[in-house]
């Protein structure tokens, strides 16, 4: 006698901004819900759960809730996915062609489209894949009417933006309006007329942080009673950010869109539009500046394009990337250094300093400036200096460096196990509670709300647990190979005895970083600390250099 299969079906529910198109009532989630738990009751499939993603497109894939539900299938939780139609699971063709075809067959889906007559059981969907490209047809022709739209109510002078710029709020009464924000439009008039005035864009930046005027992303988030999602570390104003506002038309009273579109309706990267394409209207608000201050300003952008033309001629002409680029780092905010050239007279020469310095100013960090030719004198010499030891005491040489490196290696490896074992138990753990779990409501002992709630909560720290698990296995192996990596480095840099200047691989063959500290005197004497952090061998000892 043929066993009957018992189905959890997941309800699969989507609504798009686009897919509404006017008639939201028809398509909401709340009747597709319905349709789909009378649908499931009727046919006697006992109801996993609910999976919706409301607001989302479906030439994406990436929505929190189908991600969800695939989650739940790949755990054997589900074993049915039914949807009002097929476009309610995506509008991508080659996409649904996976999950629908190779997916949910793999993991012993069932996967029925109401309305569109479709049932993995049965052999008669033929017509599934030419439905699925009249959706994405759809969804390409909803794209393209939206980006008509807009473009029809720029070229109005409608502002049609997802936040103002700095400076500015919609209007109350029309969204496509922008009125000056009194709270901060007056910092865009004095960023003006401190630029005009002569002031550098960094001691600009460094003033409105000193004051503690938050920059135009913070201002925004707090202004709308939410938390900054970019932000990592403590607000500060940049120099780049100055100089970005500097440049942009709207503070005279005109709206400039069209600056960056969509590639494709299936993807989300944007890309620069030439400046030919972008949609100016102008006089569309009242204007922050006025045409003699933006003149004004612009005259001297363009004189700060013609230096930084001339300096990266010269940069240029050097027809390589910079000897240490990307390997010296800030002491002290651990930000890179960047490399300059500086001209004295006929004379130039070539220096690193803080890339945090650079950008935000004295209130993110100072200078710690250094000289190129002072980095290659402490290299070359210590670089010499570890040459010797390979070349005449080798096996002393590798056995110092196993000893200043063995008891930190040993300790990584006797920590990391520590960790796995750890992981690994409390997987093994969380299977059998899951199994109690399953065991405590199949006789009812357990309500389904507080089961799923325990169920998600235990496969979240599951999932996580494995991810670690694969992350300190490649950290255990790396550990074990200490030795072997010491004796690697010890024969390339034995190779550098002979070695008069030093090259750029070199220095990424055996050093990892460098980092160098901010000028300070002692008895008088100015000082600078290099260190410096080889591969595989570490930090062996520290240095510090007279500052001329």
């Amino acid at each position: 006698m043929e066993t009957k299969t018992r189905y959890n079906a997941a309800l699969y529910c989507r609504l798009s901004r686009d897919d509404s198109n006017g008639n939201a009532e028809s398509m909401s989630i709340q009747s597709q819900r319905e349709m789909l738990t009378v649908y499931a009751k009727e046919n006697g499939y006992n109801i996993f759960d609910v999976y919706t993603d409301d607001g989302y497109s479906g030439v994406s894939f990436d929505r929190p809730n189908f991600q969800r539900m695939l989650d739940d299938i790949r755990h054997g939780r589900v074993n049915m996915v039914l949807t009002k139609d097929l476009s309610r699971l995506g509008r991508n063709y080659i996409m649904i062609g996976q999950y629908r075809d190779f997916f949910f067959p793999e993991h012993g889906v069932r996967y029925i489209a109401i309305n569109d007559g479709y049932d993995g059981l049965k052999e008669d969907n033929d017509i599934a894949a030419f439905k699925d490209i009249l959706n994405e047809m759809y969804s390409k022709d909803i794209s393209k009417k939206v980006r008509s739209s807009r473009k029809v109510a720029a070229k109005q002078g409608k502002f049609m933006g997802s936040k103002p710029p700095y400076g500015y709020k919609r209007s109350e009464t029309d969204k496509h309006t922008l009125v000056i924000d009194e709270n901060v439009g007056c910092v865009v008039k004095r960023m003006f007329s401190m630029f005009a005035g002569g002031d550098s864009a960094r001691n600009i930046a460094h003033i409105l942080t000193s004051e503690g005027i938050l920059p135009p992303n913070e201002y925004y988030f707090r202004s709308m009673g939410k938390v900054n999602p970019y932000r990592s570390k403590l607000p500060v104003w940049g120099s780049a950010t100055i100089m970005g506002m500097l440049k942009q038309q709207v503070y005279l009273g005109h709206t400039v869109q069209g600056k960056v579109f969509q590639a494709s309706h299936k993807v989300k990267k944007r890309i620069k539009a030439d400046p030919k394409d972008w949609v100016i209207v102008e006089n569309t608000h009242e204007p922050l500046i006025d045409m003699d201050t933006w003149d004004g300003v612009q005259a001297r952008i363009e004189q700060q394009k013609v230096r930084t033309k001339r300096a990266t001629i010269r940069v240029s002409s050097l027809k390589e990337v910079s000897l240490f680029s990307g390997l010296v780092k800030c002491a002290d905010c651990g930000g890179l250094m960047a490399y300059n050239v500086k001209t004295n007279g006929n004379n130039k020469y070539y220096v690193y300093r803080c890339s945090t310095y650079a950008n935000n100013g004295r209130g993110a960090c100072s200078v710690h400036q250094i000289h190129q030719s002072t980095l290659e004198t402490a290299l070359l010499n210590d670089i010499r200096h570890y040459a010797k030891l390979a070349y005449s005491e080798e096996t002393a040489l590798i056995n110092r460096l196993m000893k200043v490196n063995d008891a930190t290696r040993l300790n990584s490896v006797k920590d990391c196990k520590k960790r796995l074992n750890k992981a690994k138990k409390r997987i093994a753990e969380i299977d059998g509670l899951i199994k109690q779990l399953f065991e405590e409501k199949a006789v009812g002992n357990l309500p389904d709300a507080i089961f799923k709630k325990l169920i998600a909560d235990y496969d979240t720290e599951q999932t996580q647990l494995n991810e670690n698990l694969v992350m300190l296995q490649n950290e255990l192996v790396d550990c074990e190979n200490k030795a072997n990596d010491i004796t690697v480095w010890v024969d390339k840099i034995r190779e550098c005895i002979t070695i008069d200047t030093l090259d750029r691989p070199t220095l990424i063959d055996l050093v990892d970083t460098i980092t160098v500290s901010e000028v300070y005197k002692v008895d008088g004497e100015k000082r600078q600390d290099i260190t410096i952090q080889y591969k595989f061998v570490g930090n062996l000892h520290n240095d510090y250099y007279k500052c001329s």
